[in-house]
């Protein structure tokens, strides 16, 4: 049976958002997945689209779902977009494995100092606001980075030394997907033994 993973990114926000999910769907099918893209979300016949009818159909999407793919490049600021956000830690919560990438290279410390030199105060970096950041050298907050950890998932991130790719660009992507189908294939056969593994694990701490 094929598993499904559900699509969560920014790319619903482009005006080119169905042909670049038609791309993405293409690369899941190679890996064995099929891809569900949150634009085609099942609304209720007859229903308009709504705050409350979208998101109605994006979680029973998630639902559905057996495993998640979350692009998480920076997205109108430094961290990825908070829609995505949300749905991670929601998959994260029913059990599903979760899969992120970020077509930027930079970890979150770095994005949010801009590379402004780092004032430290107790050991730790602090921003021009007063404040300080989450200097842990990972790809995004950290109860996002831990989800996709412990959910059995992995973050891929574009190639250090580089500059940020655009969202149209699915290099990272189809790593991401293709370190999907290795993980999976290789800790089991079956999408409910997943789940199970899943479970247990928080259970038992």
């Amino acid at each position: 049976m094929t598993m499904k993973a559900y699509l969560a990114g920014p790319e619903v926000f482009l005006p080119e958002a169905a042909a670049l999910a038609a791309r993405k769907k293409a690369i899941c099918q190679r890996h064995g997945f099929e891809g569900l893209d949150p634009c085609e979300n099942d609304l209720v016949p007859g229903e308009e689209p709504s705050p409350a009818s979208l998101f109605a159909g994006n979680l029973r999407m998630i639902e559905a779902c057996d495993l998640m793919l979350a692009n998480l490049t920076p997205f109108r600021g430094v961290s990825g977009d908070i829609g995505v956000a949300f749905e991670l830690g929601l998959a994260f919560a029913m059990g599903k494995p979760v899969f992120a990438y970020s077509n930027d290279p930079r970890v979150l410390r770095d994005r949010v100092m801009g590379g402004r030199p780092k004032e430290a105060r107790r050991g730790r970096p602090f921003h021009e606001d007063g404040m300080a950041v989450e200097d842990f050298g990972l790809p995004e907050n950290l109860m996002l980075a831990e989800a996709v950890r412990r959910s059995g998932g992995a973050f891929l991130r574009a190639e250090p030394g580089g500059g940020a790719l655009p969202l149209t660009d699915l290099s990272v992507f189809e790593a991401c997907v293709a370190e999907a189908a290795r993980i999976l294939r290789n800790r089991s056969g079956s999408a409910g033994a997943l789940v199970e593994q899943r479970q247990a694990a928080r259970t038992n701490g």
